[in-house]
C-alpha cells in the first residue's frame, strides 16, 4: 500500500529543506541545479502552493508524496519543489522565496501546480502539471513527455545553431525552414516555442508582403504554439481577414487567451461573432471558443442573449465531448 503524506506533513517535508542538498526534494533551485550537474541527471521542478492550492495538494497526495513515485523518479531526475505558500508559518520555511519568484517569472509560470522538466543548465524541454490516475499513470506520462521533449530540444538546438550561423539570404532561408519545421512539431504551450520564435518570426521582415508565403506560414506556426503579441495578431488579421486559411481563427484564439478584463472579454466575444459568420477550419477550436464564450456571457459578461447565441453556435459545430454538451445545456437551463 502506498504511503501518502498528509498535506500538513507535505508542507513540512518540502518547505524545511535548507540550502544544503536533501535526499529527496530540494527547496533551493540553485543547490538542486548543482546536484544535477554533478550527477548527470535532469531536473524535475514542481512550482507549487503547498498550503492553499487544491490541485497542488492533490498532486502531492496522489503522486509526488508517494514513496514509489519518488523512488522511480529519482533514477532520472533531481526532484525540486519551489513553494509559494501563503501562511507566514510555511513561508518562513522556504529557503529563498525571492529566488523562487525570479524563477517563476523566468519560466513564465501562470498557474499552480506547474511541473517543468529541464536539463542541468535549466533549459526546459517539457511542461506538465496535475494529471489524474495516480503514480503509474504519472510515471507513464513522464516517460512520454520527457524523451519527446529531449528529442525536440536536440532538434531545436541544431536548427537554432544553423540559423545563427547563416550569413546569406539563401542559407538563412534554408535555416528558417528548419526552425519552422521544428516549431510545427511542438504542441501548444511548448516550453521550446519561445526559443524558436525569434528565428521563425524573421519571416515578417524577410517577407513583409508575404510574396513568398513565408510570413503567413510563420504566423500560423507561432500562433499555433501560443506565441502571440499585438504585432503577430495584427499581421494575422491583415493577411487572412476572412479566415480562408485558418489564420484568423488562431488570432481569435490568442485573443481569448489574453482576456483579463470585462472589456477584453467583450472584445473577444465580438471577434468570435464575426468569425462564426465566416466558419472554422478547425472544428474542435470552433467548439472550444464558443463554449468559452457561452460561459463568459453566463458569468462575468452577464449577457443571456449571447449565451443562447454561443450555445447554438457550439452545438452547430458539434463535439464528441458529451460532458461539454451537457454543460452547454445546463447554461440554458440556468
Amino acid at each position: 500500500m502506498f504511503h501518502r503524506l498528509t498535506a500538513l506533513a507535505l508542507v513540512a517535508s518540502i518547505s524545511t529543506v535548507s540550502a544544503q542538498a536533501g535526499d529527496t526534494w530540494y527547496g533551493d533551485f540553485d543547490v538542486a541545479a548543482a546536484a544535477a550537474k554533478k550527477s548527470g541527471k535532469d531536473l524535475f521542478v514542481d512550482f507549487t502552493g503547498s498550503d492553499w492550492c487544491h490541485w497542488c495538494i492533490k498532486l502531492h497526495e496522489e503522486v509526488l508524496g508517494i514513496d514509489e513515485f519518488v523512488a522511480s523518479a529519482q533514477k532520472d531526475y533531481i526532484l525540486v519543489s519551489l513553494d509559494f505558500p501563503r501562511s507566514e508559518e510555511v513561508l518562513a520555511k522556504v529557503p529563498n522565496i525571492e529566488r523562487n519568484k525570479e524563477l517563476a517569472q523566468k519560466y513564465k509560470i501562470q498557474g499552480y501546480p506547474t511541473v517543468l522538466l529541464m536539463d542541468p543548465a535549466g533549459v526546459v524541454y517539457a511542461r506538465t502539471g496535475y494529471q489524474p490516475g495516480g503514480v503509474d499513470k504519472y510515471l507513464a506520462h513522464l516517460s512520454e513527455i520527457g524523451p519527446a521533449g529531449k528529442r525536440a530540444l536536440t532538434a531545436s538546438s541544431k536548427v537554432l545553431a544553423d540559423f545563427a550561423a547563416a550569413r546569406d539570404e539563401a542559407s538563412k532561408t534554408a535555416a528558417w525552414e528548419g526552425c519552422l519545421k521544428a516549431i510545427d512539431g511542438l504542441g501548444a504551450g511548448s516550453p521550446l516555442a519561445d526559443q524558436l520564435a525569434g528565428p521563425v518570426r524573421w519571416a515578417l521582415t524577410a517577407d513583409p508582403d508575404n510574396a513568398k508565403g513565408m510570413k503567413k506560414r510563420a504566423l500560423k506556426a507561432l500562433l499555433a504554439v501560443g506565441v502571440a503579441d499585438d504585432e503577430l495578431m495584427t499581421a494575422g488579421r491583415e493577411l487572412d481577414p476572412k479566415n480562408a486559411d485558418g489564420l484568423l481563427e488562431r488570432v481569435v484564439e490568442a485573443q481569448f487567451g489574453k482576456v483579463q478584463s470585462k472589456a477584453a472579454g467583450e472584445a473577444g466575444v465580438a471577434a468570435l461573432i464575426g468569425l462564426n459568420a465566416m466558419g472554422f477550419k478547425d472544428r474542435e477550436l470552433g467548439f472550444r471558443l464558443n463554449f468559452s464564450a457561452a460561459h463568459w456571457c453566463a458569468g462575468p459578461l452577464s449577457d443571456d442573449e449571447k449565451v443562447k447565441t454561443f450555445v447554438a453556435a457550439a452545438r452547430s459545430i458539434g463535439s464528441d465531448d458529451s460532458d461539454a454538451l451537457k454543460a452547454l445545456a445546463q447554461l440554458l437551463e440556468g
